[in-house]
């Protein structure tokens, strides 16, 4: 159902069911005199994960009663996960989000929790459960649950508080890919989504609430078998997201681990690539850093010039120290994802790793640039490829895990390749490690992007 821009709903909020009779009308009646106080247009729509109860009957009785209410009923069993991603992509709300049906949270935060994203611009907002021990049901849970929220930080490395919450809400229009691109369906979801939130640098904001446990519900939990599996689906999350250290260089476990590296290896000429480049950058534009690395080009030399950043990087070790130093980094893959628009588009001594796509990397870069594509890459290096003492342990020492290691250009190659697809300039001195392709988008070129953007 297409609505039209007078009929577009604030609010659409999802409640996935499972099993939820004995309290599903008299929590439907706390909600309802909650949201029908606020301004806000809503929607609620019940996603029900194939209950083996009444649930279904009277999630039927409350639509047919409430013409705000409707209700998809799942053919398989998926998990909370799946069941708000169900929802999510079935409504059309500038905020989407799930409140679990119990209220074992209450319903009363939900203005204030909506409001954080309607007038103080976040993009995640979660309630971050604040609960007497006694209200546990055991301290052994209790126990469990503060040590899955340090091994969530631990291993994962964002400062989200408490993840697995069931009171989330998300603003559509930045959220969207981290809600659907989330693979987990059950309650791992949950650690995933704020993950990857906090990867791709979301505003997120965790409001205190109570927590407080119904003494006539039936847990589902068991506490055993679960903490292993959400321990089993933690390790293969960190494996899939690039966090695993088994598969790459130690040189890019750290982003200063990388920077000590390249100060041994080259010295000054590591800073001088990024000293050179920003050269060719005027104060206060914006700036695509692809393969950001550690963010350097912005944190020594773009800052301090007012110009407006972003940095991409496929390797979340990176993403995160950048994170955690106030810097707009994002975890981004330049071969499925579309390069955000700027004014200058940036990669250092990266370029190599699309050998076999460098055809394919220029053009989305041209195409996300409104005034030039800056392509600085190493032409010189320590050893051949050919070298037989240091050839191989070089080779591993570069392996960063993502994308291609083997090949490198020199000089030559460089500046055939710069030459054959119209570069502007191209800057190289005698002993320097890297030259530098300058694309400049034509006159007509920016004008075309920027009518496109």
């Amino acid at each position: 159902m297409i609505l039209s821009e007078q009929e577009k709903v604030d609010l659409s909020l999802i409640i996935p069911c499972y099993n939820e009779a004995p309290h599903l009308e008299e929590s439907m009646i706390a909600l309802l005199e909650v949201l029908d106080q606020t301004r806000f247009e809503y929607e609620i729509v019940f996603v029900d994960d194939c209950s083996q109860d009444s649930t279904r009957d009277i999630i039927k009785m409350i639509c047919a009663r409430q013409s705000r209410c409707r209700y998809i009923f799942q053919e398989n069993n998926l998990g909370r996960g799946g069941a708000f991603k169900t929802g999510f992509a079935a409504t059309e709300g500038r905020i989407v989000g799930f409140l679990d049906i119990d209220l074992e949270i209450r319903a009363l935060y939900i203005p204030s929790l909506i409001s954080k994203i309607e007038l103080h611009g976040f993009d995640v907002v979660t309630g971050y459960r604040h609960y007497l021990i006694s209200q546990t049901g055991h301290i052994f849970r209790d126990v469990l649950s503060r040590s899955y929220r340090l091994l969530c930080k631990l291993m994962l490395g964002f400062g989200v508080k408490d993840s697995e919450t069931g009171c989330k809400f998300f603003k559509r229009e930045t959220a969207i890919s981290v809600v659907l691109g989330s693979e987990s369906n059950g309650w791992f979801w949950d650690t995933e989504v704020m993950a990857r939130a906090s990867l791709q640098n979301l505003k997120i904001y965790e409001m205190p609430v109570l927590f407080l446990r119904r003494t006539d519900k039936k847990t589902t939990v068991r506490l055993v078998p679960d903490t292993w599996r959400y321990l089993v689906e933690l390790f293969k999350f960190r494996a899939k997201i690039g966090l695993s250290l088994l598969n790459k260089s130690p040189v890019y476990w750290t982003a200063n681990g990388y920077d000590l590296a390249m100060k041994v290896l080259y010295g000054k000429q590591y800073l001088n690539t990024y000293v050179e480049v920003s050269k060719l950058i005027p104060d206060g534009t914006t700036v695509v850093d692809i393969c950001g690395g550690s963010a350097k080009l912005y944190e020594v030399f773009l800052k301090k010039r007012s110009c407006e950043y972003i940095g991409l990087d496929i390797n979340p070790n990176m993403v995160i120290s950048g994170q955690n130093r106030g810097i707009n980094v994002k975890l981004f893959d330049i071969l499925l994802e579309e390069i955000p628009p700027a004014d200058y588009v940036v990669m250092c001594s990266s370029f190599y790793q699309f050998y076999r796509r460098k055809e394919e990397i220029l053009t989305k870069s041209m195409s996300a640039a409104r005034k030039a594509v800056i392509i600085s890459e190493s032409v010189v290096h320590l050893f051949p490829d050919n070298n037989k003492l240091f050839g191989k342990p070089l080779k591993w020492l570069n392996n960063h895990g993502f994308g291609e290691c083997e090949y490198r250009f020199n000089l030559d190659q460089f500046r055939s390749f710069a030459e054959e697809h119209g570069a502007s300039s191209f800057l190289y001195q005698d002993g320097q490690r890297n030259a530098i392709a300058v694309f400049k988008k034509s006159q007509d070129e920016s004008v075309h992007s920027k009518s496109s953007q």
